[in-house]
Parts: structure tokens; C-alpha cells; sequence
């Protein structure tokens, strides 16, 4: 009784960290889209993308550098 009580808290933390990294990440995304956008509209640099990612194309562009994403690798194999 102890043992699954332990394992399900165990489990509640692991889905629960999981959850504040994920919205953690995707406040940050959100947060340099809007920066992104305001660099445009003040006008401040000639490339002013400092983060953009392209799943359909697997591309990642960081401080206008485009860089490749190779989705391969995150597959898991069998």
C-alpha cells in the first residue's frame, strides 16, 4: 500500500515538472516572438529574427543564422 502510494507521487511530480518545463518554455518562445516583432516594427536591426523555428522545414534560425534540424535523430528506434 506504501509502495504504490509512493509510486504515484513519484509519478504526479515527474507529470507535474514536466508540465512547468513545457509552459516555461513555450512563455519564452512567446516572449521572443514579441520582441521579434517589435525589432520589425522599430526598425532597430537589418535581420531582426533572433529565434525562428520551422518544423516543415527543419530549419532554426538564431541571431540570423539559419542552421538545419535533423528530426531524424530524435526518432526513437526499434
Amino acid at each position: 500500500m506504501e509502495r504504490r502510494k509512493r509510486l504515484k507521487k513519484e509519478k504526479n511530480r515527474k507529470i507535474l515538472k514536466s508540465i512547468i518545463l513545457l509552459s516555461t518554455l513555450l512563455l519564452l518562445y512567446i516572449g521572443i516572438k514579441i520582441v521579434n516583432k517589435n525589432i520589425v516594427y522599430l526598425g532597430y536591426l537589418d535581420n531582426p529574427n533572433i529565434f525562428n523555428i520551422d518544423i516543415g522545414e527543419g530549419s532554426l534560425e538564431l541571431f540570423g543564422k539559419n542552421y538545419i534540424i535533423d528530426l531524424k535523430i530524435l526518432k526513437k528506434k526499434h
